[in-house]
């Protein structure tokens, strides 16, 4: 099989409209799962496997709707062909790694998900995407957000370990002037840092503020406490929508802005409050259902690496 034409722009500091993303629908693995598979690949239940890729199509079509190009994992992928078939939650692509303008920032996934960056690392080199930086094989650590050209936010959960989130710190740096730095409750509902914070803007952001036990903000020649989170942010001119327990559970904080002031999201995510306030501050909700995608405990954002912003 050919390998398609290469990306030649890529990055996702700016802020602008999503132009492309990267997606994977795991034709073989998901087919494939029984209950002991499901364990083990992190999914919550069996699911229904047709119901799952017509699903992850349907999820697809929006992308395309809104004149997103959307780039397949496996159009990419040769050499590494058979773990792609068997890691079932490498269709929750955003975990896998982080595109900057210098390269993607390669996670290292821990249990459940071992070997995921092997295929990740030959579909974006075939994509034409270099890797700017990929972790020891003693690291766990799955992924970060960035917030702006200058701001990276990087929480230390369950599925990192904090001798690995140090090392990639300096480099990090590198790219970024500053660092916010949050440790959080090490539990599977906040695994990720988009499960708990998610900016729709510059200055507009949902959080979940009961999951941060300690923050800093990091730079080359310093390290400072953050006392309180929501001021600290205020005072960077970013307001914080706080969400509700029963909607962080439901993904409330992981969604993929589309642009300024439009997003993706679950419809089954936020409550009436919630969605007013993002209303009254001029943010539109491109709402998408689940149903089978719900079984892997993944939202839109996870099933999507975004590649390009204007």
């Amino acid at each position: 099989m050919a390998i398609k034409s290469p990306l030649t722009t890529f990055g996702t500091e700016s802020s602008g409209r999503l132009r492309a993303v990267m997606l994977h629908k795991p034709m073989v693995s998901i087919t494939n799962m029984n209950a002991v598979t499901a364990g083990y690949y992190m999914f919550d239940q069996v699911p229904d496997a047709e119901q799952f890729l017509a699903e992850h199509e349907r999820y697809k079509a929006l992308l395309l709707h809104h004149q997103i190009e959307v780039y397949e994992l496996a159009d990419f992928v040769q050499k590494n062909k058979a773990e792609m078939n068997v890691l079932a939650s490498l269709a929750y692509l955003h975990d896998s790694s982080v595109i900057t303008r210098d390269g993607a920032v390669l996670s290292k996934m821990g249990f459940g998900r071992v070997g995921e960056d092997i295929v990740v690392k030959e579909a974006l080199t075939n994509l034409g995407v270099p890797i700017f930086y990929e972790f020891a094989e003693a690291d766990h650590f799955e992924g970060f957000l960035i917030l702006s050209p200058r701001t990276a936010f990087i929480a230390c959960t369950e599925r990192h370990r904090p001798v690995s989130v140090e090392k990639f710190i300096s480099y990090a740096l590198t790219l970024f002037p500053e660092i916010i730095y949050v440790d959080v409750v090490k539990a599977r509902r906040y695994m990720h840092a988009d499960m708990l914070f998610g900016k729709i803007n510059d200055n507009l952001a949902l959080v979940y503020l009961p999951a941060l036990l300690k923050g800093w903000l990091i730079t080359q020649n310093d390290r400072q406490e953050i006392a309180d989170f929501r001021q600290f942010m205020f005072e960077r001119q970013m307001e914080l929508i706080s969400v509700s327990d029963e909607e962080q559970q439901q993904w409330a904080c992981s969604f993929i802005p589309l642009d300024a002031k439009t997003m993706f999201h679950y419809d089954i995510a936020l409550n009436a409050q919630t969605k007013k306030r993002l209303n009254s501050n001029g943010i539109e909700i491109i709402e998408f259902h689940p149903h089978a995608l719900l079984a892997g405990g993944g939202s839109l954002r996870c099933l999507t690496l975004m590649l390009l912003r204007e």
